[in-house]
């Protein structure tokens, strides 16, 4: 029994030497678990004073991969800029146009970010930008009907056509004979045959004589004066008035709006139309009368009706009626 009891003794004592050897080696001031030691101030590099990887010097995780740049650079790519927490272009980011926050919206429209600058794109149906503003976007809605009736600068009946549909255009009509400007050219009738009548001036026989008939005005003892002196209207249209040739009991003739010669003569027929004012660009017909001779006389020029009078012994009766100087 007592040699049992020394052994178990001896085995305890041993197991207590061995403990307290681990204790004094696991404190050991100048042993290191790398071999190099660990320095009295508990850091792990040896007193170098350099953080732990993966803690910066607040005690907060360093970030691993950079949240702008997909190669963990740091910051944005050149060309770009950081807003929000993005990197993004501000020369063409509609959400940041030119700066952070700075977001493109027009009214009724479509909206781009060019070269920084918010631009106004497709509008909505029935709407059109028309001025190029962002502010207001697409203000003015589209009323361009494409061949609806509208009226001319020249008062013509015209159609709407529409190359701009911001700046519809009223199309002018062809000429037609009507005693208009259709057309919008300035002139009544430019360039249309047959419209218009040119009357000769002859004279003979003791007076002067006015006919469209080329014939008649270098024949029956006529002399032509002058081809195609004045043009009238070859048919009735308004604001025109039917001009009469009248024969005279003396065997003359005389021109006149009144149908009944003005009870001074013979109608002989409409010798064409004239106007009543100085339209499309009808000039005067001047009237002139020597009683002496019996004749009457006729001229569209202000110098010759003049002229007429002082040397001629006429006397200025009236403006006959607005006749033209073309076809």
């Amino acid at each position: 029994m007592l040699g049992r009891r020394s052994i178990l003794a001896s085995s305890l004592g041993l197991l207590l030497l061995t403990v307290g050897c681990a204790g004094q080696h696991s404190t050991d001031p100048d042993r290191r678990r790398d071999g190099a030691g660990v320095d009295g101030g508990g850091s792990m590099d040896g007193g170098a004073g350099v953080d732990a990887p993966g803690v910066d010097a607040s005690g907060v995780d360093a970030p691993g991969v950079d949240a702008f740049r997909p190669d963990g650079g740091g910051g944005c790519a050149p060309g770009t800029t950081e807003c929000g927490g993005r990197c993004v272009d501000l020369g063409s980011d509609p959400s940041h146009c030119g700066a952070c926050g700075r977001v493109c919206a027009a009214p009724r429209a479509m909206t781009s970010c060019v070269a920084g600058a918010c631009a106004v794109g497709a509008c909505e149906s029935g709407w059109l930008d028309c001025d190029g503003l962002e502010e207001n976007g697409c203000e003015r809605p589209d009323g361009c009907v494409e061949g609806a009736s509208c009226t001319t600068a020249c008062d013509s009946a015209g159609v709407i056509a529409c190359p701009d549909r911001c700046a519809p255009v009223c199309m002018a009509p062809a000429e037609i004979c009507n005693h208009a400007d259709d057309d919008c050219d300035g002139s009544c009738e430019s360039g249309l045959a047959g419209c218009r009548a040119g009357v000769h001036r002859a004279f003979g026989n003791g007076g002067h004589l006015y006919t469209r008939d080329l014939g008649e005005a270098m024949s029956g003892g006529h002399m032509l004066e002058r081809e195609n002196f004045y043009w009238v209207y070859t048919s009735e249209h308004p604001g025109l008035r039917a001009f009469y040739r009248c024969r005279k009991t003396n065997g003359l003739r005389f021109y006149t709006t009144s149908s009944a010669c003005e009870g001074g003569g013979t109608s002989e027929g409409v010798l064409g139309y004239v106007a009543a004012g100085e339209t499309c660009g009808a000039t005067a017909l001047y009237r002139l009368y020597s009683s002496s001779a019996g004749n009457h006389f006729y001229t569209t020029s202000a110098a010759e009706r003049d002229n007429a009078v002082a040397s001629f012994g006429y006397r200025y009766e009236s403006i006959a009626g607005y006749v033209w100087t073309g076809s």
